[in-house]
């Protein structure tokens, strides 16, 4: 063995023994005077200068991720150490009250990676993993993830702890309002945040914690970048139910009572005002709690009850207009989705003035939403007849998910639209970017020279409502106003956003709470 390759050999050995620990310091003595012995004063020489540099190199190495526990690209701990933070802070406790874990990841970064490169994305992931570790406090903890880029483990929220946990990620969304830079390069970036909350989870086991942290990130992704949702594990049907069992049970579930509608509000841009309400379903199970949409919904179109679930739906949201109104609270009008369908059904058009007239309720206050690709589909059939018909009844035609499908102008025209409600997908980060800005901004011109409402949906933090007020958007819906509540938690809602928006008014416009405005 030449003297080069005995130094390289020796190098290798003792880099590794190095890096077991500091202590192993005090043989580097030792280590050169064998050198000096075996290979003569040059090797003493050479070795003598390279200890010191492998010394430092393997600290940086064991900081940034040499030791398997620490990630290579933003230093932060791996997704194990969270396991073992969990683990140990719930046995410490004993509860898992205000213990929550959040699941973040940055928007579109293989987009970044194409198109700027790999190292802009290291760079991005670098940066927010500093400014989120500037905004989480002493005692919770920041770490890469699995299927997530970060994951923070909460450590002991306050009451109202969902609301808490809203608020802190509201503030993650917002420490991505500054660009990321890298030379002549500028990226904006949103991200999007899963929550798990501990207490409502059935299993205490970290890994089922951060999984479940993961599927309400993916759940938030699915609904537009710049998304935030709880985890709700009481709606999450189990693994060992099949859909047969869900179909049977979805089934009498349309007929007990168990289906019923949540109401997320619309609101006025330019006054506050409630504008109406938006009926979503949901299913209230008697031992697996509450069910969101997703579901039953695809279980409802394969079994052939969409139609039966819009009867139901339609129903509550008559119901609740009638409800708000002997309480005396003006809400102008309800938000019912339509589907292909309910609309090829040669009743409709009977079936739904039979229910306005038996709930009392003027065919103006039903708003009949209908996806922009549905009316996009055909031309002479019946949905186009049904729709026209509805629209002579003197229902509100509304086109929800607005911007992203086919739907023509002169389609618009033809159905007679009242409102057409623009697409989270273009809604996201508008506050940020300036092409996005550009194309909503041709919608509602387009919209004010047809005559037609526009309304924002998805808002998911204050930026994006104020600068769809600021662009004269006439309304916006979405979790940075309302969450969609129960029938009876919407009454209190009402109550409490008219007493805001009275604060906000001179005493001389104000509308006495509680009354119905003429």
């Amino acid at each position: 063995m030449s003297v080069l390759a005995r130094v390289a050999h020796l190098f290798h050995r003792t880099s590794r023994w190095l890096s077991r620990g500091h202590r192993a310091t005090a043989m580097v003595p030792l280590v050169l005077i064998a050198v000096n012995a075996a290979f003569g004063p040059a090797a003493f020489l050479t070795i003598a200068g390279i200890v010191p540099a492998a010394i430092v190199v393997l600290h940086v190495i064991e900081r940034r991720g040499g030791d398997g526990v620490r990630d290579i690209v933003t230093g932060l701990p791996r997704v194990e150490v969270a396991h073992h933070w969990l683990c140990a802070n719930l046995k410490g406790r004993g509860s898992a009250a205000g213990m929550a874990v959040m699941a973040v990841s940055l928007d579109e970064m293989p987009k970044v990676e194409e198109q700027v490169s790999k190292a802009m994305r290291e760079t991005m992931l670098r940066d927010v993993a500093g400014r989120i570790g500037r905004l989480i406090r002493t005692d919770d903890l920041l770490t890469r993830g699995n299927r997530s880029d970060f994951l923070i483990c909460l450590n002991a929220v306050s009451e109202p702890e969902s609301e808490n946990i809203l608020q802190l990620a509201q503030r993650l969304q917002g420490i991505m309002s500054a660009p990321f830079a890298s030379g002549s390069v500028t990226v904006y970036c949103s991200l999007s945040v899963g929550v798990a909350q501990v207490r409502y989870l059935s299993t205490s086991m970290p890994e089922n914690i951060v999984a479940a942290a993961d599927a309400a990130l993916k759940q938030a992704q699915s609904s537009g970048p710049g998304c935030y949702r709880l985890h709700q594990p009481i709606g999450a049907v189990p693994a060992t139910t099949s859909d047969d069992d869900l179909t049977q049970e979805f089934g009498a579930a349309l007929e007990n009572g168990q289906i019923v509608g949540w109401y997320q509000p619309q609101i006025s841009t330019d006054t506050g005002a409630i504008t109406g309400f938006e009926a979503l379903a949901r299913w209230e199970h008697p031992s697996r709690g509450l069910i969101a949409p997703g579901s039953f919904i695809d279980i409802a179109r394969r079994n052939g009850l969409s139609q039966r679930l819009t009867e139901v739906i339609l129903t509550h949201a008559l119901s609740a207009l009638r409800a708000w109104d002997k309480s005396g609270l003006d809400i102008p009008s309800v938000a019912v989705n339509f589907g292909s369908e309910d609309l090829r059904n040669p009743g409709i058009v009977d079936f739904l003035r039979w229910e306005l007239d038996r709930h009392d309720v003027a065919p103006g206050r039903l708003s009949v939403e209908v996806l922009e690709d549905v009316i996009a589909e055909r031309h002479d059939d019946i949905i186009a007849r049904n729709l026209r018909a509805l629209a002579d009844l003197g229902c509100r035609i509304e086109l929800d998910d607005f911007g992203t499908g086919y739907t023509s102008i002169l389609n618009i025209r033809r159905f007679s639209v009242s409102r057409i409600k623009i697409d989270r997908k273009l809604i996201a980060r508008i506050d940020m970017d300036g092409d996005q800005r550009d194309l909503v901004a041709a919608l509602l011109a387009m919209a004010e020279r047809l005559n037609i409402e526009t309304l924002g949906e998805g808002v998911e933090t204050r930026a994006e409502y104020a600068m769809l007020c600021q662009m004269g958007c006439d309304h916006v819906q979405g979790f940075a106003l309302a969450r969609p509540m129960p029938l009876g938690d919407s009454f209190t809602w009402i109550l409490a956003h008219r007493a805001e928006i009275d604060d906000k008014l001179p005493s001389a416009l104000r509308v006495p709470t509680g009354t119905r405005s003429s």
